[in-house]
């Protein structure tokens, strides 16, 4: 046992070595896996420490339960309360393990009436009777100390148990009753990369540094900017067949171009991007001085169209362009443009888009202050239902400049503003979900693990209907809460809530309302059932997993209009991959080609933390790869990794903290 993790443990051990009558010791465990580390070094101390004879009884309700519901009364009755309190003559001198640490959000409830049971029958237990440990999360011991403040008053000591570097080598102790025993996991060694099991903390610790909504939730941060695009999609055609008829353009040429750029819209709005394209380009060549809002739209949708098929670059041409010619300038109300508040507000936002994709996080910002400055005075209901959307996509982006207290700052606008707000039987319980999401992300990413499953199992409850263009939200909240369950240590939870993968289907309708969700979603589901097998030992499942993640995310590009965050996740799973892959002639070469892909990415303004945190992972597993084959340059390549985390310390982000140092000692 090392470190503070292994001195608190050694402390309740000795404690326990020299007891020989009830005492109730308290372990606050920081996850599942802490508690299972826990387990192990009792089972392993305690008789060398002269209680050869004692008996260690875990009493967990979780194990073996088929389903992820919520636990019942009754079931922690028998499997807790009723062993603990009446347990057969044997056993009455064992150590009980009452472990919670496996708790959800929606088990508060039961275990909080549990303690209060115990509570009222805390005489039954007594001198006859061998110690107890009860083992629970954060967010529980605050509960127990409520309902149960005779319990508490009794405890002979409290115990912090971290976990440390060894802990994700244990496997689970198996057996809710009885003697314990501990199963280790085996894991094959990688020559010259070092073994599985190292190679998965550098894993786990990439997905600690970039939350699931920088990877799979995109389109909740670019939903202000292409909300008219979902209306669009129900539009009917507003000028009729026979316009097309040969001649009209001489008669009628406004009215022609208007039913192209409604017809663009509906390609949009269906994420056909090349048509839309082949429509707006004639559109932006025939702009003529009296047809300005059309030339601007024009240009606004066709920047977009180019910046969804990955070149962002020559969208961004077009949407200065549009810019200049509504003249436009940067946070100042623009009252004297010649054009409606209406064609400003799509400039603006189809350029924030555009910005947001080729990584000019700041710009993307200063043009949506720009138009919240539009729309200050006049726009009253269109500023209360976009609200929302702005509030959320200005958090998210705030966590991806890094700036982490700022966003947290931003939390009760998140829940105070947009439709959700009021009397609470009035909330649509969706919008209040959404927001949750979004406030496990920035838990999550902060290192508040519990937090962020209490947020998500929330959201799980309180997210019964899902808006009809983020349908896909439920199934990415769950598997969501399956991810932090994987780095929380609680797998028996993840791979429940991994237990019904959906294969994605194509759109069966050409308005099909969320055509890529479904794709997004697979992919989600893909890499976390990935790194779950990972975890438990099994990297060929986790290859097999990560190769369908890769199919899924292509798919996903056909549709998707957030380009940042889907080559986010691209990299993210070719780094996961790689973590698996052997020593071999293409080994340097792949590794190469991910820091490739990671610093085009991280672009010209390297605003992106969340892709400066890849970048930093595929800086690493070069200089790894080019250690292990000899290469001269790994210093290098150490170095630029070191370089690139350097803009990630101290911003309250613990996992980019750790990636800092991870990259200053290989340098």
């Amino acid at each position: 046992m090392t470190g503070a993790a292994g001195g608190e443990r050694s402390r309740l051990v000795r404690a326990l070595a020299l007891s020989r009558r009830f005492h109730l010791y308290l372990a606050r465990c920081a996850s599942p896996r802490a508690a299972d580390r826990l387990v192990t070094e009792l089972s392993a101390e305690l008789p060398r420490l002269g209680r050869a004879d004692v008996r260690l009884v875990r009493l967990e309700p979780y194990s073996g339960r088929p389903e992820d519901t919520p636990l019942a009364d009754g079931e922690l009755a028998d499997r807790v309360l009723v062993p603990l309190l009446d347990a057969p003559e044997e056993l009455r001198g064992a150590i009980h393990l009452v472990d919670a640490s496996r708790a959800a959000y929606a088990d508060t409830e039961a275990w909080a009436r549990l303690f209060a049971l115990w509570n009222e029958k805390r005489n039954v237990l007594g001198p006859s009777r061998g110690e107890v440990v009860v083992m629970l999360p954060s967010a529980l011991a605050p509960v127990f100390a409520a309902v149960a403040p005779d319990v508490w008053s009794i405890r002979s000591g409290e115990y912090t148990i971290e976990e440390d570097a060894n802990a994700r080598d244990a496997g689970r102790a198996s057996g809710a009753q009885g003697a314990l025993g501990v199963a280790r996991v085996a894991l094959p060694a990688m020559a010259g990369a070092g073994s599985v099991s190292g190679r998965f903390d550098d894993a786990l610790l990439l997905v600690r540094a970039v939350p699931p909504l920088a990877l799979f939730g995109g389109d909740l941060l670019v939903r202000p900017w292409i909300d008219d695009l979902l209306a669009a999609r129900w539009a009917a055609d507003p000028m009729s067949d026979l316009i097309q008829q040969r001649g009209l353009w001489g008669v009628a040429p406004s009215a022609l171009a208007q039913r192209d750029l409604r017809r663009a819209d509906d390609m949009l709005a269906v994420r056909y991007f090349d048509a839309a394209e082949e429509l707006l380009a004639p559109l932006v060549e025939l702009a003529a001085d009296d047809r300005t809002e059309l030339t601007a739209v024009a240009l606004s949708e066709l920047a977009i169209a180019i910046a969804a098929q990955d070149r962002a670059d020559v969208a961004a041409a077009h949407g200065d362009r549009a810019l200049k010619l509504i003249g436009v300038e940067l946070g100042e109300r623009s009252a004297s443009t010649a054009v409606s508040p209406y064609v400003t507000a799509y400039v603006l936002r189809a350029n924030a888009l555009v910005h947001w994709c080729l990584g000019h996080l700041e710009y993307a910002e200063q043009l949506d202050q720009t138009l919240a400055a539009e729309f200050e005075a006049p726009a009253e209901v269109a500023r209360w239902f976009v609200r929302s959307l702005i509030t959320r996509s200005r958090l998210l982006r705030l966590a991806e400049r890094g700036q982490i207290a700022a966003a947290r700052e931003q939390v009760p606008a998140l829940l105070e503003s947009g439709p959700h707000t009021g009397a609470p039987q009035d909330e649509p319980v969706a919008e209040r979900a959404i927001a949750r999401i979004i406030i496990a992300d920035l838990e999550f990413l902060s290192g508040n693990i519990d937090a962020s499953i209490r947020e998500l199992d929330h959201a799980r409850v309180e997210g019964t209907v899902w808006p009809e263009e983020h349908a896909s939200l439920a199934r990415r909240c769950e598997v969501a809460t399956a991810l932090v369950e994987i780095v929380r240590g609680n797998e028996e939870r993840a791979s429940k809530l991994l237990g019904r993968p959906r294969t994605p289907q194509a759109p069966s309708h050409w308005r099909e309302p969320e055509p890529e969700g479904g794709f997004r979603a697979a992919a989600f589901h893909a890499v976390t059932a990935g790194l779950l097998a990972m975890v438990t030992g099994d990297p060929g499942g986790a290859s097999a997993w990560f190769e369908s993640a890769r199919g899924s995310i292509v798919d996903w590009g056909r549709w998707g209009l957030d380009r940042r965050s889907r080559l986010r996740a691209q990299l993210f799973v070719e780094l996961l991959r790689a973590a698996l892959q052997p020593e071999g002639d293409g080994a340097v070469a792949a590794a190469r080609d991910l820091t490739r892909q990671a610093e085009a990415l991280l672009g010209d303004t390297a605003e992106d933390h969340m892709s400066r945190a890849l970048a930093v992972a595929a800086h690493r597993e070069l200089a790894r790869r080019l250690a292990g084959a000899g290469g001269g340059d790994a210093r290098s390549a150490a170095q630029r990794a070191a370089a690139l985390a350097q803009p990630l310390g101290n911003l309250g982000v613990p996992a980019w903290d750790e990636l800092l140092r991870a990259a200053e000692r290989a340098r």
